[in-house]
């Protein structure tokens, strides 16, 4: 609920590093407001009571010291600490410095008033505690092992090895093709004429007749066998190359923490940058919808004939003008600022 324009530290280099808000006592943001209503800057008074009355809670004991909080979540954390009738004006209050702070919408008298009225907490809070130090954390680095220079992309990339085995496999296959559709060549003829074996009768009886002692790689065409082999070997590297874990272990970073209030103002950023008033416009139409179905009792299927009728018997207005803040065409922004206005008006009647 800060402006990181307002707290910023400057390094050696000049470089700006936003560091986390700090918020003053509540006295001093309380005689802030007073000083920004006098002068009628009511979005600035409605931001400086907001936290007046934030720290008030802090330093009464009411709340938990925090660096970061949104509005809707100190009215949550109140409505779990005080009675009810002691934090009811704090809802609309919590809605109207969300909208005013980062939606960019002006801020009206009654907005600050109401506001106002429902600070009973900066007046007589103690005086604030003293914060603990920051205390600067040097990192060290850690020590690795000399890692070898990275492969080219080339030998890098899996495709690419997909497409050398492939290649291979072709190639071997068109060789064996190759040499089955072959004719077989004839031998050439001895020098020497044939001497006829001895007669013994049968080969079945002689001890060196059975299973053959060569192995398969003798029996296969040397470039297939040698090919296969190499293929294997380029295989089991590949394999050793991808699988076996090199370097030392290294710590991934964490994901970055980002504060609510800075996340729901660059959300609101976009919105605006969008120039969708139609989204924007259904984004806060069906949030009020929601907040106003259980008091009039209809449910999240009821047409809308029937929730602006709903609507209209609860407020006393024409239903036309609630159909048109509830279900209207938004052309533009200051169309949508009127529909976020009604829609406001709507919740606070309901």
């Amino acid at each position: 609920m800060s402006d990181d324009s307002e707290f910023r530290r400057t390094t050696p280099d000049s470089a700006d590093i936003p560091v986390t808000p700090r918020l003053g006592p509540a006295a001093e943001h309380r005689a802030a407001a007073d000083n920004a209503a006098a002068q009628r800057d009511y979005d600035r008074a409605l931001r400086e009571r907001f936290r007046a009355m934030l720290r008030g809670l802090e330093q009464g004991g009411v709340l938990e010291i925090r660096r970061s909080r949104t509005a809707d979540e100190t009215v949550d954390d109140v409505s779990t600490a005080l009675p009810q009738d002691l934090t009811a004006e704090l809802q609309p209050t919590a809605r109207s410095f969300d909208e005013v702070v980062y939606g960019g919408r002006r801020a009206t008298e009654d907005e600050y008033r109401r506001l106002e009225y429902a600070d009973r907490f900066s007046g007589s809070a103690p005086p604030p505690e003293p914060e603990p130090i920051d205390k600067a954390v040097t990192e060290t680095t850690e020590r690795t092992r000399r890692s070898l220079p990275p492969l080219p992309e080339l030998l890098r990339n899996p495709k690419f090895w997909a497409a050398v085995i492939g290649a291979i496999a072709l190639i071997l296959l068109g060789w064996a093709l190759i040499q089955a559709l072959s004719a077989p060549v004839a031998p050439k003829p001895p020098n020497n004429p044939p001497v006829s074996p001895p007669d013994s009768g049968g080969d079945y009886d002689r001890p060196d007749f059975g299973a053959g002692q060569d192995s398969i790689f003798e029996r296969l065409p040397a470039p297939i066998a040698f090919g296969g082999l190499q293929f294997l070997i380029a295989a089991a590297a590949l394999v050793w190359w991808r699988a076996r874990r090199r370097g030392a272990l290294v710590g991934e970073p964490r994901p970055v923490e980002v504060a609510a209030n800075e996340l729901l103002a660059g959300q609101a950023a976009l919105y605006r940058k969008s120039n969708d008033s139609e989204f924007v416009a259904a984004k806060l139409r069906a949030a009020t919808l929601r907040r106003i179905r259980p008091s009039l009792g209809v449910g999240t299927d009821a047409a809308p004939e029937e929730v602006v009728a709903a609507v209209a018997s609860r407020t006393g207005v024409d239903s036309t003008l609630i159909g048109t803040a509830l279900y209207g065409p938004v052309p533009d922004a200051s169309t949508m600022q009127l529909v976020a206005a009604q829609l406001e008006w709507i919740e606070a009647q309901g």
